[in-house]
């Protein structure tokens, strides 16, 4: 029996989750498709099955629409992440699966479960490619057809850390995918070059909290791995061109 991964320190008062991933194929998958909780880890329990759906895009209807909204906004996405081979792939895609769950502060991680249990089904059919939209990351359908179904919550799968130089030679740090768990994605500024060993394992241990279930505010602290405290303000996305979130997003300062 499949348990929907839990959140051990929920606290209510999040915001709305929101999952979408879009499996690439060159060839018609099965309708309906062979959705096994056992095989592909679709947990029994909680809102997280009910909450996701599929939809089937078609290039044939409109090659078009299917080449510019589905496949441009993500070329450059999968050829940085998995090479010139997986984009021309992605190019030549007959047909997209878009997975998608929404739930309102939910106190488990089924739906994310959920979603990832539909990905990995659609890729043992054919999928060759799974893009993580929230998360900015691309999947070989391979590696998603391979996820263990037994498998623990591994919030590194599900979010990831991008930094940028910032005209000033500092450096910035953020989190993209917390949207999956009704959280908003954090914000490090004005960091030192030689400081984002660190700041990935601030932003990894505070996602990992997020995700728990627990929540950043605007005026709470937080401690940093090398003992410095941290307080959390809004993010202005006018003031710091360099971080490209999209969505609620919290900045964390050091306190001086």
């Amino acid at each position: 029996m499949t348990q929907p991964w839990p959140r051990e320190s929920y606290v209510t008062g999040g915001g709305h989750a929101h999952v979408a991933l879009i499996a690439l194929s060159m060839v018609k998958l099965p309708d309906p498709l062979p959705v096994s909780r056992r095989k592909h880890g679709m947990p029994e329990d909680g809102d997280g099955p009910g909450s996701v759906v599929i939809v089937v895009k078609d290039r044939a209807e409109d090659p078009a629409w299917f080449a510019e909204q589905v496949i441009a906004p993500f070329t450059e996405l999968i050829a940085s992440d998995l090479g010139p081979s997986a984009a021309a792939t992605a190019l030549a895609a007959e047909h997209a699966y878009v997975i998608e769950a929404e739930l309102a502060d939910p106190d488990d991680n089924g739906h994310v479960q959920a979603a990832w249990a539909l990905a990995k089904c659609v890729c043992e059919e054919g999928a060759a490619i799974v893009i993580d939209v929230y998360a900015a990351r691309a999947h070989l359908g391979s590696e998603v057809a391979a996820l263990a179904p037994e498998r623990r919550f591994d919030v590194m799968h599900e979010v990831t850390l991008f930094f940028e130089e910032t005209g000033d030679g500092s450096l910035a740090a953020w989190s993209l995918g917390m949207r999956k768990f009704g959280r908003p994605d954090l914000v490090l500024a004005d960091l030192s070059p030689d400081g984002a060993t660190e700041a990935a394992v601030l932003l990894r241990d505070l996602a990992a909290t997020l995700a728990d279930g627990e929540r950043i505010e605007p005026g709470d602290e937080v401690s940093a791995p090398d003992g410095h405290k941290l307080v959390a303000a809004p993010f202005d996305a006018e003031a710091h061109p360099a971080v490209a979130v999209d969505g609620p997003a919290i900045l964390l300062r050091v306190l001086a």
